[in-house]
Parts: structure tokens; C-alpha cells; sequence
């Protein structure tokens, strides 16, 4: 029996971001499974090119990071998707799974962070990644990067879980259906003077930094100030996120097990 884990990212072209986000998760599977091989993939081709072209730096895709597998006599493949949906990338990771299972003992692939199954552990890592405290007049609004993918539905049915437990919570997209003029009538009908604003996001990459964050006039920050309210945009991702990196360690121990 030769195990092996691969670690499967969107990806992230900001090596900065990728360090902190995606290598923190990488990192905290490493230290759980000390004795298994663990393996990066990115699952975005665009990305993976772009990293390439700029830093001479090759990442496979899964269908390469499974043939090497192959090549190289493992057994037993267990694969951590680090994605929030189970969309188009996540269907990737499948796809290529399911090409292969003749090719190993067992192949199995964890959930992404949000699906049929989401709950009480989600809340919890959401809830400790970001600000709690805070006043009646004032919003947090999540910002995921949304997808045509029937799998969007999930950034809305996760609203309605976390507004059972915290107050003035917002999930928008960056793409598929933003709800972002949704979610601003919502926030002026409850008189809401401020939002605090937070990538939904595994990476604080190129999203968060301009489409989000940014003071451009076509950024998610600019939109809200835009309708009317003050607005504070943080620079983060779920991959920092203490709570966020044990569920997903804990997803991959399931898969396991």
C-alpha cells in the first residue's frame, strides 16, 4: 500500500497570496499526515499558464498530478479540494478522479467547504473569520466569487443558515448572480449605515484586491459607498483561517477513514 495525498487549489498567480492562503492549508495536511506524500495542484488552467510564463514555475493539473501517481506505484489517492462550491473546477477534479479510478486500490475525493451537508461547522469558521461585534446599524457582507454553475445555490441557502445565527449577514458574488442590488435594498430597508466587507474566498488574490477591495469605481467597496454606505473592505481569505484549515483537514480525515 503506497498512499498519497493531493492538495487541490483553484490556484493563485500572487505568490504572496499563495503563500499565505494556499500553503497555510498545504502546510496543515503535511503536519496531520506526516507519513503520506502530499502533493499540490491547481486546478485553474489559466493560472497555472500565468505562473509559468511569469515565475517559470510548473504546477500540474489532476490529470497530470494522477498520472505521476500512477507512474510512480501509489495505491491509494486521497484528494482535499480547498473549494467553496462544488462548481466547474470541483467537477474538474471529478472528472479526472473518475478517468482514473481503474488506476489505483481507492480514489476519493473530500467535499468542498459548502454542499448539501454545510452546517454548524461552517458557521463556526465564518463566524470566527470575521467581525462580531458588531451595531445594529451596521452589515457584514460576504463576497464569494460566484459561478453559472447550478452549485451557486449554495452561497444563497449558506445566507440563510448564518442569518439564523448572526444578524445582518449578506453573501454577494463577484460573478453568476451577484444579489448584489439584492442585498443593498435589504440593507437600506434595516436603515444599515455600514458595511463591513470580507472575500468569501479561500485566497485574498486578484479579486480580492481589486474587484473587491479596491477604491476603483467599479469595485464592490465603490458600489456600497456608491448606494450610500460607509464601507470597510478587508483583505483576507478563508485560507488563514484557523477554524477554515481544520475543517479541511477534517474533511480529508473523513475521506480517509
Amino acid at each position: 500500500m503506497k498512499k498519497a495525498i493531493i492538495i487541490a487549489s483553484f490556484g493563485c498567480s500572487i505568490k504572496e497570496s499563495r503563500q499565505k492562503y494556499i500553503e497555510t492549508i498545504e502546510n496543515a495536511v503535511k503536519n496531520e499526515f506526516e507519513n503520506i506524500d502530499c502533493f499540490r495542484v491547481f486546478t485553474s488552467e489559466i493560472i497555472r499558464k500565468k505562473i509559468y510564463r511569469e515565475e517559470n514555475i510548473f504546477i500540474d493539473n489532476m490529470e497530470l498530478a494522477l498520472k505521476k501517481l500512477k507512474d510512480n506505484n501509489y495505491t491509494h489517492v486521497y484528494i482535499l479540494s480547498s473549494h467553496i462550491i462544488p462548481g466547474f473546477e470541483y467537477e474538474k477534479i471529478l472528472n479526472a478522479a473518475n478517468e482514473c479510478k481503474n488506476n489505483f486500490e481507492e480514489i476519493k475525493v473530500t467535499r468542498t467547504f459548502l454542499d448539501d451537508e454545510m452546517g454548524e461547522k461552517e458557521i463556526l469558521a465564518v463566524k470566527s473569520y470575521i467581525k462580531t461585534d458588531i451595531h445594529s446599524d451596521e452589515a457584514i457582507v460576504l463576497v464569494g466569487h460566484g459561478s453559472d454553475h447550478i452549485s451557486h445555490k449554495y452561497y444563497k441557502n449558506f445566507e440563510n443558515l448564518l442569518n439564523k445565527d448572526i444578524e445582518n449577514i449578506f453573501i454577494i458574488n463577484v460573478e453568476g448572480d451577484t444579489y448584489m442590488d439584492e442585498a443593498a435594498n435589504s440593507l437600506k430597508e434595516k436603515k444599515i449605515k455600514k458595511v463591513y466587507i470580507y472575500p468569501f474566498m479561500v485566497v485574498a488574490g486578484d479579486h480580492a484586491l481589486n474587484d473587491i477591495a479596491s477604491d476603483e469605481d467599479d469595485s464592490i467597496k465603490s458600489y456600497f459607498i456608491k448606494n450610500g454606505f460607509e464601507a470597510e473592505a478587508f483583505i483576507t481569505g478563508l485560507g488563514n483561517n484557523k477554524n477554515t484549515v481544520e475543517l479541511f483537514v477534517e474533511r480529508l480525515n473523513d475521506c480517509m477513514n
